[in-house]
């Protein structure tokens, strides 16, 4: 006879001492109305779920769009097409300058008769022999450019040695042939284009040389940056960067058997430029960042006849041109009597010193900017607040997010 596997048994009721326990299969009966239960649970799991469809709306997962338009430097690490790095995470690695391109830095320091900067190479990739010469015209009047006229006789008059009064960067994109880069057509119809990276070189006081990047992958506000065209004046191009700064071209061909920019002599040593995502991880790297928004920053378009391709060029910053004033720090600090002198723990900018610091009792921190002659406050957990004037008090600048100082 078959056994019955399939039918639950359940336990008969005690007989005779008690201790001897035995079971039989489940009747038509209880088998009914063991499978009305289980329906009428089944039923009710049913409804719950229909509800939670109905009232809950589940995120789906899906795949972020591909960004639209063209760049004109990206990482060439990335294939093909693309301009972003993809990650689940959303991590962008720290690359080299040289995975965007080819780099060279030109740099002058002395004036012509007519007040402008003649340049020459301090380092990086061979220069195209069609370039001519080139010449920082009127950066005297912008604030982040050299001085006038006089201030190259304050660095002849015995500014230490190797100090800068004009800085150019050049940057030749990696990537051509890449279908996700702008034609030279494009670039001559645009007045803005997009950029996955931004640089920022300066010349410290000391005379030595910093520079860094950042990707702009992440911050879309960083992202579009001028286009600029040479414009036609004799023999000479110039590339007007606004606020009376320009950049005067000689062709090669124009000259008279002079080629190519000369090697600047006793030239500054430029430092290995590493391209950082926009994180306060970067920001403790880099040592009291400038950010790209205060960049002069340009895609450069030359004419079409010229043999040079487009490129992404910097003005940057020179400490001997009396751009960048240091100022000495305060014995105290008038708007905030409650802040005493600590012992400093951040460096200026360049890590050669110090920064003067003070605490109140609310554990806040106080920082002397010596470029800008104002005090930097932070939380007690070293989050910025602001910066602000150490005599009245006034609010100069509102809280910069991820700027931070150790506690």
């Amino acid at each position: 006879m078959p056994r019955n596997t399939d039918i639950p048994r359940v336990q008969n009721p005690p007989s005779g001492d008690g201790h001897h326990i035995t079971s039989r299969y489940m009747n038509a009966t209880e088998l009914a109305e063991r499978d009305a239960r289980q329906k009428n649970f089944d039923d009710m799991l049913a409804r719950q779920q229909a509800y939670e469809d109905r009232s809950i709306k589940r995120p789906q997962q899906q795949d972020p769009p591909p960004p639209k338009g063209c760049v004109f430097a990206k990482s060439c690490n990335l294939p093909d097409g693309v301009i972003n790095h993809v990650n689940p995470t959303g991590f962008v690695p720290v690359e080299k300058l040289a995975d965007y391109g080819k780099f060279s830095l030109l740099g002058g320091r002395e004036r012509d008769a007519a007040g402008n900067i003649p340049l020459k190479k301090i380092s990086g990739s061979a220069l195209p022999a069609a370039l001519g010469t080139l010449v920082l015209g009127g950066v005297g009047v912008s604030g982040t450019g050299t001085t006038a006229a006089g201030g190259a006789g304050v660095v002849a008059g015995g500014v230490a040695v190797g100090i800068l009064v004009g800085i150019l960067a050049l940057l030749w994109p990696s990537s051509l042939g890449d279908s996700s880069l702008y034609t030279e057509e494009q670039l001559k119809s645009l007045k803005e284009g997009r950029t996955r990276v931004r640089l920022h070189i300066e010349q410290q006081a000391d005379g030595t040389l910093k520079g860094y990047g950042y990707n702009t992958q992440k911050r879309s506000d960083w992202e579009m940056i001028p286009v600029v065209q040479f414009v036609a004046q004799g023999t000479r191009q110039v590339a007007d960067f606004g606020n009376g700064r320009t950049l005067i071209w000689t062709p090669a061909d124009a000259l008279s058997n002079t080629f190519g920019i000369p090697a600047l002599e006793a030239a500054p040593q430029v430092p290995h430029i590493w391209i950082y995502p926009p994180t306060e991880q970067a920001d403790n790297i880099i040592v009291d960042p400038i950010y790209p928004p205060e960049y002069k920053d340009f895609i450069l378009v030359f004419p079409a006849d010229s043999g040079v391709q487009p490129l992404y060029v910097v003005v940057s910053r020179t400490a001997g041109s009396g751009d960048i004033k240091y100022h000495r720090p305060p014995l105290a600090l008038p708007a905030f009597p409650d802040a005493l002198p600590v012992k400093s723990k951040s460096s200026v900018q360049g890590g050669g010193s110090k920064r003067s610091r003070w605490k109140d009792r609310k554990g806040r921190i106080y920082e002397w900017d010596s470029k800008t002659g104002a005090i930097e406050i932070y939380d007690k957990q070293g989050k910025h607040i602001g910066e602000f004037n150490h005599e009245t008090g006034e609010q100069i600048d509102p809280a910069k997010p991820g700027r931070t100082t150790p506690k």
